[in-house]
């Protein structure tokens, strides 16, 4: 049996939640490839706007005014 036929029947059992994880890590592999291997995982998670709620002031859970210095 080949490796793309182990691998498809590895992933239909997989759940649903977990498929979101593989799918994930198929593109790092795949802009990896395109990147000619100098890519690392930090990077790519940078590049796919994963953390683009960071810039929406409604979707950050605190402000400077919940900063607090010890006494």
């Amino acid at each position: 049996m080949k490796v793309r036929d182990q691998l498809i029947k590895r992933i239909e059992k997989l759940p649903e939640d977990v498929l979101e994880e593989v799918d994930d890590f198929v593109a790092f592999i795949q802009k990896k490839k395109r990147a000619g291997g100098r890519l690392s995982w930090g990077s790519f998670a940078l590049s796919t706007r994963a953390f683009d709620f960071w810039s929406d002031r409604e979707e950050v859970e605190y402000s400077l005014n919940d900063l607090r210095t010890k006494p």
